[in-house]
């Protein structure tokens, strides 16, 4: 059965609220939808592509001092 990975971004900008084991993107950097699925063992083709071009996106937007907080759940 195919599982869809949905992925959800939240910009943070203040190094406190990083948490431990979560994926992050910082300003100046792109989102690289492969190298998050090898980090998180996910088959790249589950992930929703709209949430990829989403996060992409976001991640070409962040000022200086920001980063991208990436995190998925995955529906059955």
């Amino acid at each position: 059965m195919m599982s869809t990975i949905n992925l959800t971004c939240t910009v943070v900008s203040d190094p406190d609220s990083f948490v431990a084991f979560q994926y992050y993107v910082k300003a100046g950097e792109v989102f690289d939808v492969h190298d998050y699925a090898v980090t998180y063992r996910l088959n790249r083709a589950d992930l929703d592509p709209d949430d990829v071009r989403a996060a992409q996106d976001a991640a070409a937007k962040l000022n200086a001092g920001e980063s991208l907080m990436v995190s998925h759940s995955i529906a059955t």
